[in-house]
């Protein structure tokens, strides 16, 4: 999403703070220069400023943080922060991280007053007379299936439509499967790993990939 196609404010009054976006000085002296938060993507952009970056944060009800590389105009969108993942928080060269709290909701434009659900992400409409945004699916969640265990997810990992992320059984279970998880344009995880343990034991089908849990 381009900055100029949501504000009608020119780009080279940003650095003034104008009147239209609210100050974004309590933003930028906030920002973390060197550091990034490590294996918490819901998605990446690339070829976008900073501020768009920003921006994608912010019409992405799960966002919470931001990763920017400025040397590739990449960007990462994550769904925890400094806080909520310390230990994921690290010296990074080159990186810049924000919080998502840190920056008016203003930016968003229309979708500063949207209801999109917590898997979405909410889309300017460029030519409607009557809607000026909507919630598209953005994400598949966290998965959360018994049996699971998320550490062995790598850099590149992300939950977004499109993306995928690696997964292990927990300690105690017994692992038979690809342990790659792919995220479906329906927003539905797809699948096929089968944990095995003393209390429990997961199937995911490979007619269907459906889950199901025995006690």
């Amino acid at each position: 999403m381009l900055l100029f196609q949501i504000f009608p404010c020119p780009w080279f009054l940003i650095s003034f703070l104008v009147p239209c976006y609210g100050s974004l000085q309590p933003g930028f002296s906030k920002l973390q220069r060197g550091y990034r938060l490590d294996r918490k993507l819901i998605q990446s952009f690339t070829e976008v400023s900073f501020l768009d970056c920003v921006i994608e944060c912010l019409v992405t009800p799960r966002c919470k943080s931001v990763n920017y590389y400025k040397g590739a105009n990449f960007c990462e969108i994550n769904y925890e922060n400094k806080t909520t993942a310390e230990t994921r928080y690290m010296e990074s060269a080159g990186w810049v991280y924000s919080e998502k709290e840190h920056w008016p909701k203003e930016l968003a434009g229309a979708c500063s007053n949207s209801t999109c659900e917590i898997n979405q992400t909410c889309k300017h409409k460029r030519y409607s007379e009557d809607k000026f945004f909507e919630c598209v699916l953005s994400d598949c969640g966290i998965p959360d299936q018994k049996g699971i265990n998320l550490s062995s997810i790598k850099r590149e990992d992300a939950i977004g439509l499109h993306r995928r992320i690696h997964a292990s059984c927990a300690d105690g279970y017994s692992q038979s499967g690809s342990g790659r998880l792919n995220c479906q344009s329906n927003g539905e995880w797809k699948y096929n790993i089968v944990c095995e343990g003393e209390y429990a034991t997961m199937i995911c089908e490979e007619v269907n990939y459906s889950c199901f849990s025995f006690e």
